[in-house]
């Protein structure tokens, strides 16, 4: 039986197949821009663009909201003082939730 695969593995495997399965596993696996690196730095970047996207959705609301602020908007300017100053009137009772 070990002379079958001694005479099988003499016949099909050479030192140079040996080296080049090496040389490919060793750039796959192994190099400073291996498959494992780029997949780990690309999730990195795509959770990045997440919350890029997250941070300019909230820039464009709050810049939405100082452009209406700006136009002096009654209804906008008490919803923002009741919201970030607890502000209320003399005949009403605010109850915050957190």
């Amino acid at each position: 039986m070990s002379r079958t695969i001694l005479s099988w593995g003499r016949r099909y495997i050479s030192i140079w197949s040996v080296v080049l399965v090496g040389a490919i596993l060793y750039l796959l696996f192994f190099q400073e821009n291996s498959s494992s690196r780029i997949y780990a730095y690309q999730q990195t970047i795509d959770s990045l663009n997440a919350e890029i996207q997250v941070n300019r959705d909230t820039m464009l609301y709050y810049q939405d909201l100082n452009r209406r602020l700006d136009n002096h908007d009654p209804e906008i300017i008490e919803r923002v003082v009741r919201e970030h100053f607890n502000m209320n009137t003399p005949d009403e009772e605010v109850y915050l939730f957190k």
